[in-house]
């Protein structure tokens, strides 16, 4: 069977999913099959979710363009950055790579980790209790994103979206 690889350029793409470019130009480009769209509020922003079999994209409902994408481990694609298939990695082997470039990983117990540097977030709830665990889903965003969600301070799209 044929893996898409799916390369993460950080904070600017992740495969043909690119950070802050419009719904109508990225949703023709997809290979995955769009199973559900949907719209959903957290605090003062509104959004777009579409639904694939393999990711969740998530726009801006103001603009329509994408501001956040999460991965879930399935067969039908490998998830590339710095020429390594993320999810062969276990948690610690994933948090340990990150950190060769990134020091200031975050980490949250019983979530898992992340990197603002790289805008990915690591779901890994068993982490802090089992290193060794499994990676769950890979969380990829705009630059200030997993900035304010680790700080828990307000989230405002269109701000982070005019930096």
């Amino acid at each position: 069977m044929h893996k898409e690889q799916i390369e993460i350029i950080p904070l600017n793409s992740a495969g043909k999913f690119k950070l802050n470019e419009k719904r109508e130009i990225i949703l023709p480009k997809i290979d995955f099959k769009l199973r559900t769209t949907r719209e959903d509020t957290f605090e003062d922003n509104k959004f777009i979710i579409d639904d694939y079999a393999e990711a969740l994209a998530y726009y801006n409902q103001e603009n329509e363009k994408l501001f956040y994408v999460l991965f879930a481990p399935l067969p039908s694609y490998k998830l590339i950055f710095s020429n390594q298939d993320l999810f062969k990695l276990n948690a610690q082997e994933l948090f340990d790579f990150l950190n060769k470039s990134d020091n200031d990983l975050h980490i949250e117990d019983y979530v898992g980790f992340g990197s603002t540097k790289f805008g990915l977030d690591i779901y890994a709830p068993n982490f802090t209790d089992d290193p060794t665990s499994s990676v769950e889903a890979i969380s990829f965003a705009i630059k200030g994103y997993f900035d304010a969600i680790y700080a828990c301070k307000h989230l405002d799209i269109n701000k982070l979206q005019k930096m």
